[in-house]
């Protein structure tokens, strides 16, 4: 056992002190508080610790109430409240970008909404009980609730734990926050009574399920439908869809204020998913890519919802549909996932030569990462920061970028 100060915070939300001049990271720790540790990991250049006693605590601390909160991992900063939450979250995309952009950028105050109940997706696993695996391991945490996923997650969670779940590995269930609409897909290995699912959940979802080698619907409709402002969206069993709704709204917004005036403009989203922000900003034409075929399926459903009809979308790799497109676009809009851009769709954004490009960043290393490309084709106005999953140290981000002359 360590005593340890507390100096400073990491970007994954653990407190970082020193032992003997080693680095330790420790875990549910806060600046400036004095804690016994014990090391649960030792590597050449750092230890990893846990909290054994607090001698002092930081006022920035706050009781949790979930009782799973020491054994899940899905949430990691929930012991911060919620303010300091977030200065902690724009402190970390300064330093982030100071460190490897080396540009002084503009980054705005966070967007935020609701703390809790604000996920519109859960996967459940399945192991003589229901819920989450244990952090960093498949040892399985029977939960009765969870404060991050939507009530009507929940209610179902409170459904499925009164039923017999044999030979189902795990269980997705997807809400809509636009009518409450729920659907539940469940992964199956072997036979499963298709009637007792339905029986056991009909009143109370949309739409069923089941995945072996692929997806079979058994109850009810194909998806479920929610809304980003005025615009609706199908959600289908595995279609990516913004997990936290109300702030992919205030998201949206701003990637089509930075988009500018789009009457007269040509617009590419690219890694589009299911069209969701192309369709949302508009333009004079529409042109969406995204490599996943399930996707572009949604996508094209999507337009026909929203009637929408200047906008295409095309199958296929970002960088290798870009490098055969006629590339008259004069705004470019990326989504790519946490890894960033590949090395040739930023070549090609770079070749198209767009008045603006807007980057849409769920990982500001890999967005630090490609701003270092794009700034020497184009000044990085400004950054802005939206809390998409509270109570956890990820932070999405808009940032625009205009074409230097």
């Amino acid at each position: 056992m360590y005593d340890v100060v507390i100096d400073r915070l990491d970007h994954q939300g653990r407190g970082i002190g020193y032992i003997d001049g080693k680095i330790v990271f420790v875990k549910d720790a806060l600046v400036g508080e004095r804690v016994k540790v014990k090391i649960v990991r030792e590597n050449k250049k750092f230890y990893e610790g846990v909290v054994v006693e607090y001698y002092s605590k930081s006022n920035e601390r706050v009781k949790v109430d979930c009782p799973y909160y020491d054994l899940c991992g899905g949430c990691d900063i929930m012991h911060m409240n919620y303010s300091f939450q977030h200065d902690y979250k724009i402190n970390k995309v300064c330093d982030i970008i100071k460190k490897f952009v080396h540009d002084e950028i503009k980054i705005n105050e966070i967007s935020y909404d609701n703390q809790f109940y604000y996920r519109n997706k859960a996967t459940f696993h399945v192991k003589e009980g229901i819920g989450y695996y244990k952090e960093k391991t498949y040892d399985l945490i029977d939960i009765d609730k969870c404060m991050i996923s939507s009530i009507e997650i929940n209610n179902v969670l409170n459904i499925l734990k009164k039923m017999i779940l044999n030979n189902i590995e795990s269980v997705v269930v997807r809400s809509s926050f636009y009518d409450k609409s729920v659907m539940v897909i469940f992964s199956v290995v072997g036979k499963v009574d298709e009637k007792y699912l339905i029986d056991s959940l009909k009143d109370n979802v949309s739409s069923i399920y089941i995945k072996g080698d692929k997806y079979k619907l058994i109850y009810g409709n194909e998806y479920i439908i929610d809304m980003i402002g005025d615009k609706k969206f199908v959600i289908s069993p595995d279609s990516f869809f913004q997990v936290n709704t109300p702030m992919a709204y205030k998201l949206y917004s701003k990637v089509k204020e930075y988009a500018g005036n789009l009457d007269n403009s040509n617009v590419l989203d690219l890694y589009c998913g299911t069209g969701t922000i192309g369709l949302f900003v508009g333009g004079k034409t529409i042109v969406g890519v995204e490599i996943n075929e399930s996707a572009i399926h949604d996508a094209n459903i999507n337009k026909e919802l929203n009637g929408i009809s200047n906008c295409k979308f095309i199958c296929g790799d970002s960088g290798k549909v870009l490098k055969r497109l006629d590339k008259n676009f004069d705004v470019v809009i990326v989504d790519p996932p946490r890894s960033g851009l590949s090395e040739l769709s930023i070549n090609e954004v770079i070749s198209v030569g767009a008045d603006r490009v807007v980057y849409v960043s769920c990982d500001p290393v890999t967005l630090a990462r490609d701003l270092n490309i794009f700034k020497e084709y184009y000044n990085i106005q400004e950054i802005s920061l939206f809390e998409m999953f509270p109570n956890t140290h990820h932070v999405e981000s808009v940032c625009l970028l205009e074409k230097k002359s």
